[in-house]
């Protein structure tokens, strides 16, 4: 990969590391969310749907940092 323009070649299309990024985050914040829910444990946060961005853009992140090790 090279460091300074940071892209995926995904079937001939080159797709930026901050959209894979983005992407797993949300899944990975979507999944997490959902086993809250299952449990009912959402009860305890104020609003679920700004957990869930803030859960999304911290795992985006914390994806993005662990590719660029």
């Amino acid at each position: 990969m090279n460091v300074s323009h940071p892209e995926f070649n995904i079937l001939g299309f080159l797709v930026p590391l901050s959209l894979v990024a983005g992407v797993v985050g949300f899944v990975a914040a979507w999944f997490i969310v959902a086993i809250l829910e299952r449990f009912r444990l959402t009860r305890y946060f104020g609003n679920i749907s700004l957990f869930f961005i803030a859960l999304g853009v911290l795992l985006a992140g914390i994806t993005d940092w662990l590719v660029n090790l």
